[in-house]
């Protein structure tokens, strides 16, 4: 799952030219002297964020249903607790407007964000509360949400992906390197083919899995999390491999596997999502979820997830 790189002979000059060197980011040109390899990922971040934040005014202004929807893009995918992933635009404005496990409440602060080397898809992790309906009704929990997003042909971001669930809150940052990323530039990925890289980030998911049932839950997830991954745990944020292995340990009785159902990866080959469905087969019970993945290429060009976010379904 490797991706063949050749550093730049004159890497060095163009950075002289771009601006004063960053001692994090000066490696990162390639060979391909595109424009995606100049962006300021600073600037596409903190327009991604400005996104974000207005989404949740959208939503306070208006409603989940109305605010939500206006920003899915069409092939867009949803999660929430007590239901299955909804698919598609008009799908999940049905389900919001209509299913009485549709959250009817949700606002958030966006805490962590990041984008692709082109700029064109990114993803935030968000904080705040989320109102489901019960029984005696609606009941409004601390909440957070991963959200998947992607700009459309007019250069607006929309949700790809989005998974709300109720954890947290709880103090920030969890750790050092917990937050956006404040460098300039990452490494460039050139001639990458974006169909190409969701087959390969898909099969990289289902290795994920195997792994699981190889070599236990934790195991497999330390394996598979990026330096700087986040997974949620018992409802809170867990940061870096060893912790969300810990987070994560199973015993060889546990059998704990997915299937990834959806996803994309921008054209730049360095960022991408995945959805699926998991199920937890345990000796005492079995339950179901479903997941949001976000990964991130590596310099080394493996595939890691930088952002793992499960959610309760129904039972099949």
């Amino acid at each position: 799952m490797r991706v063949p790189f050749v550093l730049c002979a004159v890497a060095a000059l163009l950075v002289a030219c771009d601006g004063s060197p960053d001692p994090a980011t000066s490696p990162t040109l390639s060979s391909e002297a595109s424009q995606r390899a100049h962006l300021d990922l600073r600037e596409g971040r903190a327009d991604l964020a400005a996104a974000a934040d207005a989404l949740s005014d959208a939503i306070a202004n208006s409603s989940v249903a109305a605010g939500l929807t206006a920003a899915l893009a069409d092939d867009a995918v949803f999660l929430s607790p007590r239901s299955n992933m909804v698919v598609g635009k008009s799908a999940i404005a049905t389900f919001l407007t209509s299913d009485p496990v549709a959250p009817s409440a949700l606002s958030f602060t966006t805490i962590k964000t990041d984008v692709s080397n082109d700029g064109s898809q990114g993803y935030t992790w968000t904080q705040g509360s989320v109102t489901i309906n019960i029984g005696t009704g609606p009941l409004e929990l601390p909440g957070m949400a991963l959200i998947y997003w992607k700009r459309n042909g007019a250069g607006d971001w929309t949700v790809a992906a989005i998974n709300i669930s109720s954890g947290g809150p709880q103090a920030l940052p969890l750790a050092a390197g917990f937050g956006t990323p404040d460098t300039r530039l990452r490494r460039n990925f050139p001639n990458t083919d974006a169909a190409a890289q969701l087959e390969q980030l898909l099969g990289v998911d289902s290795d994920f899995s195997d792994a699981s049932l190889e070599r236990t839950l934790g195991v497999a997830f330390e394996a598979f999390a990026a330096p700087d991954g986040i997974a949620v745990g018992g409802g809170q944020f867990v940061y870096g491999p060893a912790a969300i292995g810990e987070a994560f340990a199973a015993t060889p009785d546990d059998h704990v596997s997915w299937v990834p159902r959806f996803g994309g990866v921008a054209e730049s080959g360095d960022l991408g999502f995945t959805v699926g469905d998991a199920s937890f087969i345990l000796p005492d019970v079995s339950f179901y979820t479903k997941y949001l993945t976000v990964w991130q290429k590596q310099n080394t060009g493996a595939w890691k997830f930088v952002a793992d976010f499960g959610s309760s379904r129904p039972a099949p």
